[in-house]
């Protein structure tokens, strides 16, 4: 498998990018395991639209940076915003009856990623200050014979 690392992508702090930020992610995967592909692409939207919806990236002028790159048998997709989250770090809404979950709008791309992922995680960008976080999720490669 030929994972294709490239460069960090950067995409406008909206969701109007996010059909081309899948359609990148798939050329940067092209070769890997079609499975993978998909959760690659699943997990990412999830992530992105988090990073939009949450935080100062989705405000005015903001971005967010995509990175993908692989360790061992694991390709890693990640997504760096603006910051400004009022403290809040992702979290999957647990304690949600079945009714709240059947009505829901949002809350949703984390329990996919959770389900769907081999490890997720994130880190402050700057320990200090909220001046972004990095979100990511990790996927393990099937062995090939």
């Amino acid at each position: 498998m030929s994972v294709r690392v490239r460069p960090p992508r950067r995409y406008a702090g909206d969701t109007s990018p996010l059909a081309r930020m899948r359609r990148d992610l798939a050329a940067d995967l092209s070769g890997a395991d079609p499975g993978v592909v998909d959760a690659v692409t699943l997990c990412g939207s999830g992530l992105f639209t988090n990073a939009v919806r949450y935080t100062a990236s989705g405000r005015g002028s903001g971005e967010v940076i995509r990175t993908l790159w692989a360790i061992g048998d694991r390709v890693c997709v990640g997504f760096t915003d603006d910051g400004d989250t009022g403290g809040r770090v992702p979290a999957i809404p647990h304690a949600r009856t079945a009714q709240e979950w059947a009505t829901a709008e949002g809350g949703r791309g984390l329990f996919l990623i959770e389900a769907t992922a081999t490890v997720r995680g994130h880190r402050p960008v700057c320990e200090c200050c909220d001046l972004g976080r990095h979100t990511w999720a990790a996927f393990t490669l099937p062995r090939t014979a």
